[in-house]
């Protein structure tokens, strides 16, 4: 993913000292990216069939791509994910995907269980590059079920702000897409921050909706090739100029870590109450575990002998290493499908600095460290 800010990523633990106390605080207790994992949750593993019935190429680097199923993804709300599977040279792959396509609604009988996902073309990166040069209409994958926690309550609210870089815009355009669809009156600014024009997601829709309804303001933000406000990185002032009632609205925020990072210190800067920012990390790097420096044993109930872990690697990392194949998808401790029970010892969570010391807590491994000797249930 482009990084449109800072390129220090904002959630590993040496970001978070680094950032004002009331920063951390606030980007810990927002709504939804870090709840813990120790809580219930709905595990939905990839059963559905699915069949590609179309693909749209957005941008030079980015594809959409719809597909449709016998069954229903469940009555899921605007901002959910998905989990899909597929088979890379005779291994499974596990990745998750923000559905960009809006919510099933019982009216709009073309849509008839059709969905998508908007796909970022990552250098190196796995799963979206099999996407990009093997999927073609008509092949099949299999998803899960929709959840999530990052998305529109039953009631918007009446003032929102959709704030995201990059391919960070998927769930919010979902979002976009659900409240226009349904007649939502809702007071909408909608801005988009991309390092080019080229490299601009949903333009024409996105004008095309802002044309057609009064209560939908939007706004795109160029690293390059622009002037004025509508340039640059995001900063403060920048922000309130086109926001100018940025404080009473609700924010929904989706980007890459520097520019999520960026924004955070905005709304401390601004006393933006930590309940009206809504917000979902979405990267395709992992935090680096190696600014922690920590080397523990680690214990898998799947092995006979330890393994000493490396200051580099998470703890899915190195079940990896030692052979073993954990499920995992996203990687970056939003879908927890690899969540899994640490038996004892202490673990660091590199998305929020918090220390798993009790036995028996559960934990996601994928943005987890040992910090001390660790027995883990895999």
């Amino acid at each position: 993913m482009d990084t449109l800010s800072q390129k220090r990523p904002f959630n590993d633990v040496a970001s978070l000292k680094q950032l004002p106390r009331k920063v951390a605080d606030l980007f810990k207790s927002t709504a939804g990216l870090n709840k813990r994992a120790s809580e219930v949750i709905d595990e939905r593993s990839p059963t559905i069939n699915a069949r590609i019935s179309r693909i749209v190429k957005e941008t030079h680097d980015t594809k959409s791509y719809y597909f449709k199923t016998k069954q229903s993804l469940n009555h899921h709300s605007a901002g959910s994910h998905i989990n899909i599977k597929f088979d890379n040279k005779g291994e499974t792959v596990e990745r998750t995907y923000t559905l960009s396509s809006q919510p099933e609604l019982g009216f709009d009988h073309a849509q008839q269980n059709e969905y998508a996902i908007t796909v970022k073309c990552i250098e190196k990166g796995l799963a979206s590059n099999w996407l990009f040069s093997q999927l073609k209409v008509g092949d099949e994958i299999n998803v899960s079920k929709a959840q999530g926690q990052f998305v529109l309550p039953y009631h918007p609210p009446g003032k929102i702000l959709f704030l995201s870089a990059g391919s960070g815009i998927t769930p919010v355009m979902s979002m976009l897409r659900y409240l226009s669809k349904t007649g939502n009156r809702s007071d909408i600014v909608f801005i988009n921050y991309a390092k080019s024009a080229k490299d601009l997601i949903f333009k024409k829709e996105i004008e095309e909706l802002t044309s057609s309804r009064s209560n939908i303001n939007s706004q795109f933000v160029l690293e390059t090739g622009s002037r004025g406000k509508k340039s640059g990185l995001i900063n403060s002032s920048q922000l309130q100029s086109l926001v100018p009632d940025l404080s009473s609205r609700d924010i929904y925020m989706c980007g890459p870590q520097g520019f999520m990072k960026a924004s955070m210190e905005i709304f401390e800067q601004l006393s933006i109450a930590p309940s009206k920012i809504h917000l979902e990390n979405f990267t395709s790097d992992l935090a680096d575990a190696s600014t922690l420096g920590y080397s523990s044993e680690l214990q898998f109930d799947s092995l006979d002998a330890s393994v000493v872990s490396s200051p580099a690697r998470t703890i899915l990392q190195e079940a990896e290493a030692a052979g073993l194949k954990p499920k995992s998808a996203c990687r970056t401790g939003i879908c927890r499908t690899c969540r899994c029970k640490k038996v004892s010892g202490t673990t660091v969570n590199l998305a929020t600095g918090e220390e798993s010391t009790k036995d028996n807590d559960y934990i996601l491994p994928c943005i987890s460290v040992a910090k001390t000797a660790t027995h883990i249930e895999l």
